[in-house]
């Protein structure tokens, strides 16, 4: 009996002498030191980590049913957090090489790996058999219920910089365009009356002529001195501009362009009224440079037939009443048997235009007037000239 009980073996001892090994070892195979102190520094390192991480404690919802299924839920710990911690001992280099300012020799021992993400997922993933894109996704879920519980001041703030920058922006772009409405009310208030402003003819000069207090012999023969004492180049014409003067309570004195009508009046010609009321209240006065500086009347055309008829009233006292602003002649000229006539205007062609001409006695033209169209009345000195106005006429298009 002793035999046989010397010889048997307990349950116990069975278990005990075959236990179960590793899937992916042989009995026979034991870890070396370096592979037993390289799993502890392992386990060391993921036990600070997880230490020092504080994650979220999952509580069972008060009357919600079990999970049936056990398998299907995943747990996303990197390590089982009731193992004990082990302490890690401190590391002093030794007294003698610290005194003599050498570093102590490192360890390779006491060194741990470094864990990123990508290792906490493939030991999630090792644990739980689960995949990478289920552990990913879990990862991503907790971090948007992070970000959910932030407060959005930083989002508002975003928000009320970009409102503050809209509104300067608007309030500065305001404040530029009622600016630039100011400076240009300003200068078109020192500017003359721009609605009888002439615009009839492009001039190389223009210069304002105050009519105002005048008698008008005066105004002819200062008109004729600035005709003579003209220096523009060959083929340029300067603008006199006719104009009535003023001064309000601030010193400020307001230049007004003078109507065609208050021009006739101011030179003191005896043109029939109805002339003022067929022509318009703009016109152009300047003078020409060609041969001799020669005068030049443009005035736009109310109504053609009055005008025509006015201008044929008015033929036997125009040059009497333009000189000498326009070259004088008498009123009488020398006719084919030598017995003095009358000076009368002629009818003529310029340019292929129809021309009423006033002729010396050597059959020079010295005043004519001409409507190269029904909208417009030309009275000039040179025939030049009248090649110069109806070019320019039709360089602005209103020929």
């Amino acid at each position: 009996m002793r035999t046989m009980g010397n010889d048997a073996t307990t349950p116990n001892d069975a278990g005990a002498s075959k236990a179960p090994t590793p899937p992916g070892t042989s009995p026979a195979s034991k870890p070396t030191p370096e592979e037993a102190r390289g799993d502890t520094s392992l386990q060391t390192d993921i036990t600070k980590i997880l230490g020092e991480v504080k994650l979220p404690e999952r509580r069972a919802v008060p009357g919600a049913p079990p999970n049936p299924d056990p398998q299907n839920q995943y747990a996303t710990t990197l390590a089982d957090p009731t193992a004990p911690v082990p302490k890690a001992e401190p590391v002093s280099p030794p007294e003698d090489e610290a005194a003599q300012g050498r570093a102590a020799p490192v360890n390779p021992d006491r060194l741990g790996s470094l864990h990123t993400l990508k290792d906490d997922l493939q030991h999630v993933v090792q644990e739980n058999k689960i995949s990478y894109v289920r552990a990913v996704a879990l990862e991503e879920e907790k971090r948007h219920r992070i970000e959910e519980r932030t407060p959005p001041k930083i989002r508002a703030s975003k928000h009320s910089l970009f409102t503050l920058f809209v509104v300067i922006l608007l309030v500065g772009t305001g404040a530029l365009a009622l600016g630039a409405v100011y400076i240009i009310t300003n200068q078109r208030a020192v500017q003359s009356n721009a609605g009888l402003q002439s615009n009839i003819l492009f001039a190389e000069q223009k210069v304002q002529f105050p009519i105002d207090n005048e008698a008008p012999g005066d105004i002819r023969r200062t008109l004729a001195s600035a005709r003579n004492s003209g220096s523009l180049t060959l083929g340029a014409i300067l603008q006199i501009e006719p104009v009535h003067t003023s001064t309000d309570a601030s010193g400020a004195v307001t230049a007004t362009p003078t109507t065609f009508g208050e021009f006739l009046t101011a030179l003191g010609t005896r043109a029939p009224a109805e002339l003022a009321r067929a022509l318009g209240d703009d016109f152009f006065f300047g003078i020409h440079t060609v041969d001799e500086n020669a005068p030049v009347l443009i005035i736009p055309v109310r109504s053609y037939e009055r005008a025509f008829a006015a201008m044929l009233e008015w033929e036997p006292f125009m040059n009497a009443d333009l000189d000498p602003l326009f070259t004088g002649l008498s009123a009488q000229a020398v006719g084919p048997d030598g017995v003095p006539i009358a000076r009368e205007f002629e009818d003529t062609v310029m340019r292929n235009y129809d021309v009423r001409a006033l002729k010396d006695d050597a059959g020079t033209i010295q005043l004519y007037y001409s409507f190269p169209t029904r909208n417009i009345l030309i009275i000039a000195e040179s025939p030049f000239s009248f090649t110069e106005v109806l070019s320019r006429l039709r360089a602005d298009r209103r020929l």
